[in-house]
């Protein structure tokens, strides 16, 4: 590991979860990024423990989707124990400490959400560009989008997928057949749009999972009465997930159309290490993470009767549905792994440090806010 790596700290944004690693050793649990990375740079990780329970506080961050707390805090530990690089796993903390960390501090932050107005908005009014040394978009996408947005050359604004885990995530033998569709996970959804597409379907029997590890709160379907062949499930653990999934002849994804563009990009990989062909809404982002026609049969959005005839197409055609599956498996051995993905994220640290360019601008505009 190179030195310019060694000092690196590694931000998390959230809360502590005292079991995880004992739950990953175990095989309970897939592998999570900000423990591989911590490791791997032989440096540490800091989440929602070092900061102050605070609810006024914590409300208004949530309103404002930025943890100022967890940034201060983070200043504070750079000072005191001179870290050279900071990794900012998402801009809700990445953005404040934009505004906070030392100039001769490195700065990689890893944006999901890069096409929100708003953000773009406040980062150009701020001049907050200047100061990231790079950024990592999670699709090619949504790098383009935020070169082009912000004026950045394109060794500042990089793409960088999301990993998964194949060697937790893969096809189980099981007793049960796949005799289900099933929907999961909690950000962004279209539930509304899935709900209209199975109430065509009535033959054809779905269970809704409505939930995440690390999305907090409700997702609605609008008042809508469920129809008779849907049936709600509930949340639960990684290694009950993964049956979840192996009882499912088809994993659909609906996403909204907002500037989410990646959202529903885990649920989508994780379905296609368990060997299940995806149906999910067309984004600019999510469609990169799929082999449209081989992995995934994409839908536009908020259109129920193309989303019906999807599921129908691959509940009818078993044969296609489990070659889609099995294509979608070998998709996910390949560029998505997080074993390949730690590298990367290496290499970028390391061309970060090592770039006077960055560093030197961030210099020269230290007085622009």
């Amino acid at each position: 590991m190179s030195n310019r790596c060694s000092r690196t700290l590694i931000v998390a944004t959230n809360s502590p979860v005292t079991w995880l690693e004992e739950s990953v050793c175990a095989g309970k649990h897939q592998r999570v990024d900000y423990l591989e990375l911590a490791n791997r740079f032989g440096s540490r990780h800091v989440d929602y423990a070092i900061v102050r329970h605070n609810p006024l506080l914590r409300h208004l961050e949530d309103l404002l989707r930025m943890d100022l707390r967890l940034a201060w805090q983070v200043v504070q530990l750079i000072k005191r124990e001179q870290y050279q690089a900071v990794i900012s796993l998402s801009e809700r903390v990445g953005i404040p400490l934009a505004l906070l960390l030392p100039r001769q501090t490195r700065h990689l932050v890893i944006f999901h959400h890069g096409m929100s107005q708003q953000k773009l908005r406040l980062i150009k009014g701020l001049g907050l560009q200047r100061r990231w040394d790079m950024i990592a978009a999670i699709s090619r996408a949504e790098a383009n989008g935020m070169r082009q947005a912000l004026a950045l050359p394109a060794e500042r604004v990089v793409p960088l997928h999301t990993p998964v885990d194949p060697t937790f995530f893969q096809p189980q033998p099981t007793e049960r057949p796949a005799s289900v569709v099933q929907s999961l996970g909690l950000s962004h959804r279209d539930y509304a749009t899935f709900i209209e597409a199975m109430r065509r379907l009535p033959h054809i029997p779905c269970h809704l999972c409505i939930g995440s590890s690390w999305v907090q709160g409700k997702v609605g379907y609008k008042g809508q009465k469920l129809p008779d062949n849907i049936s709600l499930q509930p949340f639960v653990p990684p290694d009950q997930l993964r049956n979840c999934y192996m009882e499912s002849r088809m994993i659909v994804v609906p996403i909204k159309a907002s500037t989410q563009w990646s959202a529903g990009c885990t649920s989508v990989q994780v379905a296609q290490a368990m060997g299940r062909p995806v149906i999910a809404t067309r984004r600019p982002g999510l469609s990169e993470y799929v082999v449209e026609g081989e992995t995934a049969l994409l839908v536009e959005p908020n259109n129920p009767e193309q989303m019906a005839a999807a599921i129908a197409a691959l509940w009818d055609n078993p044969d296609r549905a489990d070659a889609m599956g099995r294509a979608g498996r070998r998709l996910m051995e390949k560029p998505f792994t997080i074993d390949q993905w730690l590298p990367r994220v290496t290499e970028l640290v390391e061309l970060m440090t090592a770039n006077t360019y960055c560093n030197k601008e961030k210099t020269m505009n230290a007085g622009i806010q």
